[in-house]
């Protein structure tokens, strides 16, 4: 597979993507008011719309492109360069798709016929599966399914964390029987039983409305379940873009290209810029390299959780180096520094794993984690 790489100029076009640069842009002149509203960002999600995203993981045979790997990772990092916001909104609608894909190669009626539907443009899918990898907010069963006849199911709980979920059609969730075998699930939003909480107080991200869901008996038939019972559902049909994915990582890339661009840009008119400049685009460079090899599956790659414990402080370290080099203009509410600074933040806690959250408690306590 051939790539552009990076030049003397622009040490950060390794991941380029022509089709995307126009919207990076849109999407940057947007995001800035998105965050101040703090409201679910209707003018973000019709650049994306327009730009065409709900088609980019939907298979060829359901009306979508059906992207590659290393395609969508590219444009997934051009849409956190432009927006974090955008980014992770549609990560959490890829994510979901890429499991009603998995679903859908095997047979799965139901995941076909949602797949057709996204493609369209008229269904929005997100995933709620925290409680299954790496939320305990509310106990190792926050969504239990007890059997019902026919070979459904009832479900009582919630789902903790659920991005967009006032605006989506389709919930793929997961739930725990009693005798801990889990079910990944298609479920419509306009089950009986189902509601959806008020946006939780994030500290950034708010535009994307991120609630708790609610599951009061809430029925579901046969035909509803994707994959399961298992012990390790989120395992069975490989990596459907869960906790601590190569997309997750690839947002936090992109992120930290949008401060390296912008502190280069200070650069010329700051001599003590040039050095630490330099130092983070070579770190950029490897970091982006690395996530590029991994997403197209070469056998020397670092794998998904190497790689988030990589970009987790370095986006850190990026975001706050752009915020340190804009010093108190920075930190004024109208400035993309702290925004950035307040971004990059939710790497640490977003679909962490605990090996990813111990290498970052340990740099934090200056202990080398690799």
């Amino acid at each position: 597979m051939t790539h552009r790489g990076p030049t003397a100029d622009d040490p950060l076009a390794l991941l380029d993507d022509p089709e995307s640069a126009g919207l990076v842009c849109r999407l940057a002149a947007l995001d800035g008011p998105a965050d101040e509203l703090g409201a679910w960002p209707d003018a973000l999600w019709s650049a994306l719309a327009e730009a065409g995203v709900h088609r980019w993981p939907v298979p060829a045979a359901f009306g979508g492109e059906g992207l590659d790997r290393p395609t969508l990772v590219r444009r997934e990092t051009a849409l956190a360069e432009g927006s974090l916001t955008a980014a992770f909104i549609f990560s959490q609608f890829s994510a979901a798709t890429r499991w009603l894909v998995a679903a859908a190669n095997l047979g799965h009626e139901a995941a076909a016929g949602w797949l057709r539907e996204v493609a369209a443009g008229r269904a929005f899918p997100t995933i709620g599966t925290s409680q299954l990898t790496t939320s305990r907010r509310r106990g190792a069963r926050a969504l239990a399914a007890e059997p019902e006849g026919d070979g459904g199911y009832r479900l009582r709980g919630a789902m903790p964390w659920v991005t967009a979920a006032a605006r989506a059609d389709v919930f793929v969730t997961g739930a725990v029987l009693e005798d801990g075998g889990q079910l990944l699930l298609a479920l419509p939003a306009d089950r009986p039983g189902l509601s959806v909480g008020p946006p939780l107080p994030l500290a950034a991200l708010q535009a994307s409305c991120t609630a708790e869901v609610s599951c009061d008996g809430v029925l579901v038939s046969s035909g509803e379940i994707l994959f399961g019972p298992d012990p390790d559902v989120m395992a069975q049909a490989g990596d459907g873009g869960g906790a601590g994915s190569l997309e997750t990582s690839a947002l936090a890339v992109g992120q930290a290209r949008a401060a390296l661009r912008a502190l280069r840009d200070l650069a010329p008119h700051r001599d003590d810029l040039d050095e630490p400049v330099e130092a983070l685009e070579a770190s950029w460079l490897e970091l982006a390299s690395a996530l590029l090899a991994a997403a197209e599956g070469r056998p020397d790659a670092p794998t998904a959780a190497q790689l988030r414990s990589r970009a987790n402080p370095f986006v850190i370290r990026a975001t706050h180096a752009y915020l340190t080099a804009r010093k108190g203009t920075g930190f004024l509410r109208t400035e993309p520094a702290q925004r950035w600074a307040r971004q990059a933040m939710f790497f640490l806690v977003w679909s962490c794993p605990g090996p990813v959250a111990r290498a970052a408690l340990l740099d934090f306590a200056g202990i080398c984690p690799f």
